[in-house]
Order: structure tokens, then C-alpha cells, then sequence
């Protein structure tokens, strides 16, 4: 497979990544005044991005025996996000719980993402390696921090969900580094 092919889809992560930082975006700017306005385009930002993943892993012909982690971070997203559309009809604790839960999935298949990527990665370049490892950390980090945050946050702290948007655009910005080093990594001569 030549590298051209590769990374062919690789907007698509990118994509990915940068509606996660939109979502990010829409927390702070209606932290203090969420509506079902606000959560319906959160919930619609969620299935996009969901579906971006999805495009990803259907679309990229690669040899890669994980591409079912793609797939199920899609399914997830795509899951939540119809989700968050409906529960933002609902009371903020509803809608902020269903948050939760899904950067708790997302740490999830981030953290078993990672292992098989250690596993897989033992002939790798250890530099490459290394730096691999490091952004699935991250990713996993954040996702699971994201979830403390939302799951065990008190009712009090309801009314601002401006630290929150943190998370999302993080996470935009390690998706779309994991995108970049992808492309580096099959640029490289073989």
C-alpha cells in the first residue's frame, strides 16, 4: 500500500478532531446559559463526529487488524450524540451525566486502544513508539478526567459547564495529533 492511500482519509480524523473542539467551544459559550438549543447542537456535533470516524474506518482500505477501535469510537460517538440530543430535553443533571458516561466510553476504548497498541507497536521505532504511547495517555487522561468531572460533579456546580469545554477541545487536539502521526508514520520508507 503506498503511503498516498493511507492517508487518503486521514481528513476525516482530522475532522473528527476539530468538531470535538467545537463541542468544546459550545460548552463554554453556553456554560452559564445552557438551553436544548445548546444540547441539540452538542448532540448533533457528537453523531458528526461519530460519523467522521465511522467514514474513517469503513473508507480506510489500510491492513490494520484495529481498525475496529475506529469503529467502535465512531459507534460510541454516534450513540452518545443521539443520546445528548434527547437528554438535553431533559433536566442539565440528565444531560450532564450522559456526558459523562460518554467520556467514560471514551476512556474506555481509549485505554484498551492503547494496550493492543503496545502490543502491536513492539517492533515499532522506539522513538515513534514512545510518542504513540505518550498521545494515548493523554487521551485516556483527559477522557477519564472529563468523566470524574461530570459523573461525580456536585449539583451545586451544575449551573457552569465552562471547565468542562476543556476536555473536548483536548481531546480535538490529540485526535488530530494522532491523525498527523499516522500520516508521519506511513510517509516514512519502510
Amino acid at each position: 500500500m503506498t503511503p498516498a492511500n493511507s492517508t487518503r482519509f486521514l481528513w476525516l480524523l482530522i475532522s473528527r478532531g476539530s468538531i470535538y473542539a467545537l463541542i468544546g467551544i459550545v460548552l463554554f459559550v453556553f456554560a452559564s446559559t445552557f438551553t436544548v438549543q445548546s444540547g441539540h447542537i452538542i448532540g448533533v456535533l457528537a453523531l458528526t463526529a461519530g460519523a467522521c470516524g465511522l467514514a474513517y474506518s469503513s473508507l480506510n482500505q489500510q491492513a490494520d487488524h484495529n481498525r475496529l477501535w475506529g469503529v467502535l469510537h465512531g459507534l460510541s460517538d454516534v450513540v452518545f450524540g443521539v443520546a445528548i440530543f434527547i437528554y438535553a430535553d431533559t433536566t442539565l443533571r440528565g444531560f450532564v451525566d450522559i456526558l459523562g458516561f460518554w467520556a467514560l466510553m471514551y476512556a474506555f476504548l481509549q485505554s484498551v486502544q492503547a494496550m493492543y497498541a503496545f502490543f502491536s507497536g513492539r517492533g515499532a521505532m522506539k522513538a515513534d513508539f514512545t510518542n504513540r504511547k505518550v498521545v494515548h495517555f493523554a487521551s485516556v487522561a483527559v477522557a477519564g478526567l472529563m468523566a470524574f468531572d461530570l459523573i461525580f460533579r456536585p449539583v451545586g456546580r451544575l449551573e457552569s459547564l465552562g471547565f468542562v469545554g476543556v476536555f473536548p477541545i483536548a481531546l480535538g487536539a490529540l485526535i488530530t495529533i494522532m491523525a498527523l502521526q499516522m500520516r508521519t508514520l506511513t510517509s516514512q520508507p519502510g
